[in-house]
């Protein structure tokens, strides 16, 4: 895959920023579709790309991205998931709309929504906005699928405001994983089990994962581990070069793979202790 030079190919009076954060977001139309673009320096473009892949080999739906360049900056080119009648909501507006019914002053404590951040509450809220429970069990599917993902890899930057939901009529689904830079951080996932995981470290919530889980869910963490250690961060690093047309430096490398197996062996030496028990 190519890298895309948008300079060449796009009207720069029909660029709208979308967002103004860390990184500058973009927005524009190529052939009436909607397209993102996201500044990002070289370590969280890689990371980003390095946690595309690995969803992919894990079966988690993730933002298609392609590397780009945009007023001579890198970054990721993305096409807007959203079709003609979707609407989108993020989880933040669900449990705001649920626990303070729009009242922004609680929500601007900061640990009040920190401790919202988690599989429970966000159960309990989609209970109340949808009727049908096969609808609330894919998208809990789903959530829980993301907090695996995290704890694996520890993505510490998973707030509520990026998951996202879709709906369309009686279509009403997750939208695609994205936002991933912070993976093998030094800080502890977000995600959580209940209220009382705030700050909790990744060991303990896994755990309470493992004792309140079903069986199914509990194959599925060890089905993802299992395939991560069996592949290797060698070849996905390889893999993921090759994709996009990419070569990660070797110190960036080295860094990966070394945070890479210390996390599955922590998992794997967590796993036979509690097996034991």
């Amino acid at each position: 895959m190519n890298i895309i030079n948008l300079d060449k190919i796009i009207n720069k009076d029909q660029i709208r920023p979308s967002f103004k954060g860390s990184h500058n977001i973009y927005n524009f139309k190529i052939d009436n579709d909607i397209y993102y673009f996201k500044e990002a320096p070289n370590r969280e473009l890689v990371m980003e790309l390095i946690s595309k892949s690995i969803a992919f080999i894990l079966g988690i739906p993730y933002l298609d991205e392609s590397i780009a360049i945009l007023n001579d900056k890198y970054g990721l080119l993305s096409k807007s998931y959203l079709k003609v009648g979707d609407k989108s909501y993020n989880l933040q507006s669900l449990m705001q709309n649920y626990f303070y019914e729009n009242n922004e002053e609680e929500l601007l404590d900061y640990k009040k929504l920190a401790s919202l951040n988690n599989l429970e509450d966000i159960w309990f809220a989609l209970e109340d906005r949808y009727e049908d429970n096969d609808i609330v069990k894919k998208l809990m599917d789903g959530i829980t699928n993301i907090f695996m993902f995290d704890l694996l890899l520890r993505e510490s930057d998973r707030t509520l405001k990026n998951i996202e939901i879709i709906e369309n009529g009686t279509d009403i689904k997750l939208a695609p994983l994205y936002d991933t830079s912070s993976i093998f951080s030094d800080t502890n996932t977000k995600l959580g089990i209940d209220e009382e995981d705030y700050l909790k470290n990744d060991i303990d919530k896994l755990n309470k994962f493992l004792e309140y889980s079903d069986n199914s869910s509990k194959e599925k963490f060890y089905s993802y581990l299992e395939t991560l250690d069996s592949i290797g961060i060698e070849k996905i690093i390889k893999e993921t070069e090759k994709e996009n047309n990419l070569i990660i430096s070797n110190d960036l490398k080295d860094e990966l793979i070394a945070k890479f197996n210390e996390r599955i062996s922590i998992f794997k030496d967590n796993g036979k202790r509690v097996s034991r028990h």
